[in-house]
């Protein structure tokens, strides 16, 4: 483009005759800027932009916000459906402050995003530059931008996990959260911050102690800090698990633990997920804070934890095959399996929720049923009682249609009435209040009777599909029962059983080892 002084200027011409986005994104640099008080970043860059718009005489169709902060394009929900719009050719162009905001991750989502673009001519506009993808510089301009944006990811990366060691090592409380008991305190005269303990600690006390020195099982220490009114910090009553917590976490005896749930990411069904498996390798050190517990108590809960709980690999994988099926038929939570350390002790099935009265299991007993079920299910089925179960499918298919027709008969007398309101008002039989009157309560009539015959539309549509699915359902069973006790692992079982099971309810209101359910 020719300038005023007879040269070429670097800008690109922009077609402002369609619609253009704006794509807002904060960086790591931006969170720490906020947390110093330099205002919100997504705010300010919208601002520049939409002046950055105004002064080209851009007209903006949308604004993605990208309020969380991920790697990947998978974990950016708002440059998904961005990438999704530019594919389709919906913008001309895309605002952004810099080009690395669109992506800094992985080299694979680099080149999504590049192709994305360059396939659909959408320019990318910077208050710095604008991008054509099409055109051979500004595509190697843009190319090596963000090849250099990853490369100042990775050193921002290890530095600021070289800085998170080093203060770990030194006793410095790096979370951004601090465990129950205590609260964030920043260092006078250092950077960094450590741990002040506060109200909260003295429920840790009495919960150490109700397991320590009463000998109290976790269920039951659990139910007595609820029972006492002591909260957690943000729920009305504690559970099971964030009880376990705290009777396992070092930190209250003064240390500080890191690296222990480090994120690692693996392949499952085809699809990158991040997981936290325990780490052996992990740092423990002493802490700049004081400890709520003493040595003694926490060393007395550790020998009791390792006693009461079996070694379970932490590495995401279904170790319960009725894993998300079977619930408590008294509080309506999902039942979970226990295992022992004790070899002779067989694994369970329970419900954790401390209010409830209802009895766990031995897993074998509950997984035969399940299965027993099933097999019952399909000898009744395939026996005498299938023909039964059709009469009684059609008789009730009939007895649906026939309610359908009866209604818009029904529906067709009210239609006819509301005609001859229409002809009283017409001849003068009826004033305009007394029209108004009639016609608005067989108005309303008709409608209630035109929601009945959707209504049994709907059920009749539903038993013809639950008829069909029935057909569906016996080899399913049939496969069920004949491989099930061939599978090797848990969540092979758990995969093959939800194809033919929802859920299923256990009660049990008798201690011992007995069948009955």
């Amino acid at each position: 483009m020719e300038d005023i002084y007879g040269g070429y200027s670097n800008e690109k011409v922009l077609d402002i005759s369609g619609e253009y986005a704006i794509y807002l994104r904060k960086s790591r640099a931006d969170m720490e800027a906020e947390a110093k008080g330099e205002g919100e970043t997504l705010a300010r860059h919208e601002h520049i932009l939409l002046e950055l718009a105004n002064k080209k005489g851009l007209r903006i169709g949308k604004v993605y916000r990208e309020i969380v902060s991920g790697e990947t394009i998978e974990s950016r929900p708002e440059m998904q459906k961005l990438l999704s719009d530019v594919k389709l050719g919906k913008w001309k162009g895309v605002l952004v402050v810099e080009v690395e905001r669109l992506a800094r991750g992985e080299t694979i989502d680099q080149g999504v995003v590049a192709k994305a673009f360059r396939i659909s001519n959408t320019k990318i506009v910077t208050p710095m530059k604008t991008y054509d993808p099409n055109d051979e510089f500004d595509e190697e301009y843009f190319e090596f931008g963000l090849f250099m944006s990853r490369r100042e990811y990775k050193v921002i990366n290890r530095r600021l996990q070289r800085g998170r060691i080093l203060s770990v090592k030194e006793g410095k409380y790096v979370g951004s959260v601090a465990p129950f008991g205590y609260d964030r305190l920043k260092i006078k005269g250092d950077k960094g911050y450590t741990l002040r303990k506060n109200a909260e600690a003295n429920t840790v006390k009495i919960m150490y102690d109700l397991y320590v020195y009463d000998d109290l099982s976790l269920y039951e220490v659990t139910r007595k800090l609820n029972e006492m009114g002591l909260k957690p910090r943000k729920k009305d009553e504690w559970s099971v698990a964030s009880v376990k917590d705290i009777l396992a976490n070092p930190v209250y005896v003064g240390k500080i633990k890191w690296n222990w749930r480090k994120v690692v990411k693996v392949y499952k069904h085809d699809k990158l997920i991040s997981t936290r498996p325990r780490n052996d390798d992990y740092i423990l050190v002493d802490g700049l804070h004081k400890p709520i517990i003493d040595e003694k108590t926490w060393k007395i809960a550790s020998a009791k934890r390792s006693l009461n709980s079996a070694p379970v690999k932490h590495n995401n994988t279904v170790r319960n095959p009725l894993c998300g099926l079977i619930i408590c038929a008294k509080c309506g939570k999902k039942m979970k399996r226990r295992s022992y350390s004790k070899f002779s002790k067989e694994p369970t099935l329970y419900c954790d929720n401390p209010k409830c009265d209802n009895i766990g299991s031995k897993f074998c007993y509950i997984e035969e049923k399940v299965l027993e079920g099933l097999r019952k299910w399909l000898e009744e089925y395939k026996f005498d009682y299938q023909q039964h179960l059709e009469k009684i499918n059609h008789n009730k298919m009939d007895s649906i249609k026939e309610t359908i027709a009866s209604l818009e008969q029904e529906a067709k007398k009210e239609n006819d009435k509301l005609l001859s309101i229409f002809n009283f008002l017409e001849d003068g039989t009826y004033t305009k209040e007394m029209f108004n009157a009639r016609s608005e309560a067989v108005s309303k009539n008709v409608e209630r009777i035109n929601n009945s015959i959707e209504n049994y539309k709907t059920k009749l549509a539903q038993e013809k599909i639950m008829d069909k699915e029935k057909d569906v359902l016996v080899p399913k069973i049939e496969n069920v029962l004949d491989v099930y006790n061939l599978l090797q692992t848990a969540e092979e079982k758990n995969e093959l059983l939800k194809t033919v099971i929802t859920r299923g309810y256990i009660s049990k209101n008798r201690k011992g080892n007995t069948k009955r359910f």
